[in-house]
């Protein structure tokens, strides 16, 4: 409950904030409630890969989200998807509420969000899988040939899922655009977690408190014909421990395709 009323909290605070911008600067012409302010997705993945991590254990994932942008920056939106819950009297669904503002300062553009991850059902009679996090996004554009775009993101959860305590992520990308409307992209993510309830007391990395891992992806993807289609690698430094603890963490090609509305 103290992690759902952060994220209130930071959603009352975005929205006071953004309804100033709101007053001065949305283009008159489109009103909050304009169609084009509103979009989805459906995705299908050979894999649900977070952070390097599999959440299906290899299997595949049906995924969809519903978004709304306003003009001045402002968005929100609710993202779901199917896992694996290792509890076999757990929930196989995830369900992910976000609420953030972007904008640019071109060439530089930057996202400051929040999300709240609920896992409905979930058995988490000893500790809690539901979890706030807040994020910072900045990204890159040079003028220059392939039209590299530098992305950094930092993520903080004062109480990450399994109430294992503050969780630290930090993530580097770098995207090249490639003749035949091909994009190739490269990244790397450091995750640091504390350790509590989950991995705390000698329960974690190497018999200490909490763990951390470094992760990393090197994917193609482009669009035909309405349709997005990517292909990706992912591996982590921690395979053997994070697949015995946490999940599946081997190296693997993940294939998704997607359909924007």
């Amino acid at each position: 409950m103290k992690k759902f009323i952060c994220f209130i909290l930071f959603v009352w605070i975005l929205t006071g904030i953004s309804g100033i911008t709101f007053a001065q600067d949305a283009p008159a012409e489109k009103g909050a409630f304009d169609k084009s302010n509103f979009s989805a997705t459906l995705a299908l993945t050979s894999d649900y890969v977070f952070r390097g991590i599999s959440f299906t254990d290899g299997d595949p994932a049906v995924q969809g989200s519903f978004d709304y942008a306003h003009p001045n920056g402002i968005y929100l939106g609710i993202w779901a998807t199917n896992w694996k819950d290792w509890d076999p009297n757990g929930s196989d669904i995830e369900t992910d509420f976000y609420i953030g503002y972007s904008g640019d300062l071109d060439p530089l553009t930057y996202d400051f969000s929040a999300y709240y991850y609920h896992y409905p059902g979930a058995n988490d009679d000893e500790a809690e899988y539901d979890y706030v996090e807040f994020i910072v996004k900045l990204k890159y554009q040079l003028a220059v040939a392939l039209s590299p775009k530098i992305g950094i993101e930092y993520a903080y959860s004062p109480e990450y899922s399994g109430e294992d305590g503050a969780s630290n992520y930090v993530n580097g990308t770098l995207d090249l655009t490639l003749p035949l409307n091909l994009t190739l992209g490269f990244e790397i993510g450091y995750q640091d977690i504390e350790g509590d309830k989950s991995t705390g007391n000698g329960w974690g990395l190497n018999g200490g408190n909490g763990y951390d891992y470094t992760h990393w992806r090197i994917g193609l993807s482009t669009e035909l014909k309405g349709f997005g289609l990517d292909v990706s690698y992912h591996n982590t430094d921690e395979r053997v421990w994070l697949s015995d603890n946490i999940g599946p963490a081997d190296e693997r090609v993940v294939l998704t395709v997607s359909r924007s509305f």
